[in-house]
């Protein structure tokens, strides 16, 4: 039996690649991941808003895996509309779900910056200009100062991005003044690389794909502090 502590029953925009085996490599003994797609082509705003159509059919289908907590994975997804979008998208799942514990990419990474006591961030994403200020501006709203901002420009092929890009753009963003750098994007592979980057940067590093899984085990009551993906892991 793979399940018997918990099942994390995760939304997932249909060309992203990244998240399953980053999340895999992420979750504890004893808990299973269960993943259901939702259309999505990439692109702009317009395009992360799109994803939301398909999220009550989703929600549905995905229970018939009887999760213990439900994420919409995706952070552009889940801030595309701006402030509280993503607590209307998990009051959608919720009233499909039986209110069951539910999230974000976007809510659990402001969570996990909350978490750390973060109250200044540089952001680094791969996005298009108007979907990296998008995810400053939600940041920003959520009461979290952003103090510098980079983005690679990319609407496709994010899931190819090489380590030693993601490494190379956090050591551009990076002030003296922030205290974290958040990672934005799930389809980034970014699990290997956050304890290099914290020794390098002697700070936190919070990516989009390690504050989803945390705050799922969080809901779930799975309190294991695991080693290897950053000081984020070591919390409860």
């Amino acid at each position: 039996m793979y399940a018997w502590r918990a099942r994390l029953g995760i939304l997932v925009p249909s060309t992203i690649v990244a998240i399953e085996p980053e999340f895999n490599r992420m979750v504890p003994e004893g808990v299973c991941c269960h993943y259901h797609r939702i259309p999505f082509k990439g692109g702009g705003l317009q395009a992360l808003k799109a994803v939301e159509q398909s999220v009550v059919e989703a929600t549905r289908i995905l229970m018939d895996a009887r999760p213990s907590v439900m994420a919409m994975s995706g952070t552009g997804t889940s801030f595309a509309g701006g402030y509280g979008y993503d607590q209307a998208l998990i009051a959608k799942m919720r009233e499909i779900n039986g209110n069951l514990p539910t999230t974000t990419t976007s809510t659990s990474v402001v969570e996990a910056l909350r978490k750390m006591g973060i109250k200044k961030v540089s952001v680094a994403t791969p996005y298009l200009e108007e979907v990296a200020k998008a995810a400053a501006k939600f940041i920003q709203d959520s009461g979290i100062e952003v103090m510098d901002l980079n983005w690679l420009g990319k609407a496709t092929g994010i899931e190819d991005v090489s380590q030693e890009t993601v490494y190379n753009i956090v050591r551009q963003v990076d002030k003296t003044e922030s205290q974290a750098v958040f990672i934005s994007c799930i389809n980034l592979h970014t699990v290997e690389i956050i304890e290099k980057l914290e020794g390098d940067l002697g700070k936190p590093v919070i990516s989009s794909n390690q504050a989803t899984m945390w705050n799922l085990l969080r809901m779930a009551g799975v309190k294991d502090k695991l080693q290897g993906y950053g000081q984020l892991f070591l919390k409860t």
